[in-house]
């Protein structure tokens, strides 16, 4: 996952990079791809890029599926090396900020999974939405998952002291010093109104640390 934000914990402050260089790359990741909704969208020689690839487990899924233009960026060097190790057929490398570094409309897809949970500021998420409808050629796609605001009550308390904290429902701190934001449905359609939204669906979820989770994937074309 990526951001160069601030992380906020109580009684001290963490990057998020720190946390995905020291904890998040020993964890195997779980969140689905739904390859069948991709498919009618680009071919097989697409030019597919992951922002906040991890160790390129997605990646290997496409790969598995007859894609073969792929690339992943990650901030995290510790997840980049596990994944040269246990992907190295694939193109993995570290990417220090939010600018991708790739040219303007040189992209048929872009993949971000669970990312936007990582940034906690809004304006950070909207940099970012525009960086990939730059690098995203006119008719690519945006395929985006995300957790979701979610009504378990392990979540509540959660929430409340969030917001508290936080002044805004759905950020908290996780278990492990992570401050993370859930959204509301209504905040993810905001952020693709520039594309023509194509697939939104929500889904029940087992996070790695099986706790359950309310997810959103969706997928928009630049126009």
């Amino acid at each position: 996952m990526l951001g160069t934000e601030i992380v906020h914990y109580l009684g001290r402050n963490m990057l998020a990079q720190d946390y995905y260089n020291q904890i998040g790359a020993k964890k195997d990741f779980e969140d689905p791809l739904y390859l069948e909704k991709i498919a009618p969208h680009i071919s097989k020689d697409a030019k597919i890029v992951e922002y906040g690839c991890g160790y390129g487990r997605l990646l290997r899924l496409l790969k598995k599926s007859g894609y073969t233009h792929l690339v992943g960026f990650d901030f995290s060097k510790s997840m980049i090396d596990r994944g040269r190790r246990e992907n190295p057929d694939i193109d993995l490398s570290v990417t220090e900020n939010r600018k991708i570094p790739l040219k303007s409309e040189s992209t048929d897809m872009v993949l971000i999974s669970t990312i936007l949970t990582s940034m906690i500021h809004k304006d950070d998420q909207k940099a970012l939405i525009a960086e990939i409808l730059r690098i995203l050629k006119p008719g690519g796609i945006l395929y985006l998952s995300d957790f979701l605001i979610c009504d378990h009550p392990r979540y509540q308390e959660k929430y409340i002291q969030g917001q508290k904290q936080f002044g805004e429902w759905g950020i908290y701190t996780t278990s492990e010093n992570l401050t993370v934001r859930h959204h509301t449905s209504r905040w993810i359609l905001d952020l693709l109104s520039p594309f023509d939204l194509q697939w939104f669906e929500q889904f029940d979820f087992k996070t790695m640390n099986n706790n359950p989770a309310r997810t959103i994937h969706c997928i928009g074309k630049k126009v």
